[in-house]
């Protein structure tokens, strides 16, 4: 008779069951409470939190406030003076010495771009922003950009989607992330079609650990929105909403406490694509919040404790006639590192 055996019989199998994940866990928490505190230093160190202490630094703080006003751009009716915070917080980004040695780079020519645009609209409209935007930030931004493109794309419904069957290169250039939706829902045997397609995304040893929420009550994409933040001015004309999530159930190391990610962001790609084939609108939402929101979106949806959500998407039939974000790509030589 196996050891294992013999003490299944001396105890009992729930209690041997007990104690072998207690000594699971003396092995592992050490290993776990220090590799959580090791990713806590790095992140201490080297996120925008706390130190603005190098150019990467800077530079994420300018995508996120010119990005920001790229969306204020969608609007149908452009509020006068909107993003008047972002404006003067790039003033002083923008001429910064390190950001102007780097005018260049594809993040840092698009933000000085759209600064250009902005300050455009309103001269058109005769409309004076020198309290917090002055002329000669104006024509120095104007010397130093690099791109002449719009800060925006236009769209019509009727061609937004001629690629959406065509090679995978024009299909997944053709994608954009809508936020203008009609009032049309998408029958849910399509929302099956999407699923359907997008459950082909890879994952750790195929362990398939993501859900999908479907969402289309009113009050409940209200609430979720309102602790997301990420749509302000665009939330109300979403009708329909999925929620992603991944199941932590699944993992089973140590090493694998943020694979949950990694397979939610899998998965989240592939769904954007597959909701592009079947020419449907759909705009990713962050959810990259505290602890006390995922308990507030699992009360609102009866998510599981077990489950972490990844992202939230909005999803519609988009509007006849519609802009998204330019959202401009960086240049291949600052993705490509070749290690020789």
């Amino acid at each position: 008779m196996s050891l294992r055996r013999k003490l299944e019989n001396l105890i009992g199998e729930k209690k041997y069951q007990s104690l072998r994940n207690f000594r699971s866990l003396r092995i592992n928490l050490p290993a776990l409470i220090k590799n959580y505190f090791l990713d806590f230093i790095l992140y201490i160190n080297h996120s925008n939190i706390f130190f603005k202490d190098n150019f990467e630094k800077i530079e994420a703080d300018i995508i996120l406030k010119y990005h920001s006003l790229e969306k204020g751009f969608l609007h149908e009716k452009i509020k006068d003076r909107f993003g008047k915070n972002n404006i003067v917080i790039l003033n002083k980004l923008l001429k910064n010495k390190e950001v102007i040695l780097n005018k260049n780079l594809s993040q840092i020519s698009s933000a000085y771009q759209i600064m250009c645009d902005y300050y455009e609209l309103h001269l058109d409209r005769g409309i004076d922003i020198s309290d917090y935007f002055d002329p000669d930030e104006y024509l120095l931004y104007k010397s130093l950009k690099s791109s002449n493109t719009n800060s925006v794309k236009n769209h019509l419904f009727e061609s937004y989607f001629d690629k959406s069957n065509d090679n995978f290169k024009n299909f997944s250039n053709s994608r954009s992330s809508v936020r203008n939706f009609t009032d049309e829902k998408i029958p849910i045997p399509i929302i099956k079609d999407v699923i359907t397609l997008a459950r082909n995304a890879p994952s750790v040893c195929n362990r398939q650990p993501v859900k999908v929420y479907y969402v289309d009550n009113r009050s409940q994409i209200d609430e979720v929105f309102k602790i997301q933040g990420g749509l302000t001015g665009y939330s109300q004309g979403v009708k329909q909403l999925m929620v992603v999530v991944s199941d932590r159930n699944y993992y089973y190391s140590v090493g694998e406490r943020n694979q949950l990610f990694i397979d939610g962001g899998i998965f989240l790609m592939n769904l954007l694509y597959s909701l592009h084939f079947y020419k449907i609108g759909a705009c990713p939402a962050h959810w990259g919040l505290n602890n006390e929101s995922d308990k507030k979106i699992r009360e609102i949806l009866n998510i599981k404790k077990s489950e972490k959500v990844i992202s939230l998407v909005a999803i519609g039939i988009p509007n006849g006639k519609f802009k998204t974000c330019k959202s401009s790509r960086r240049d291949i030589s600052e993705i490509l590192i070749l290690n020789k």
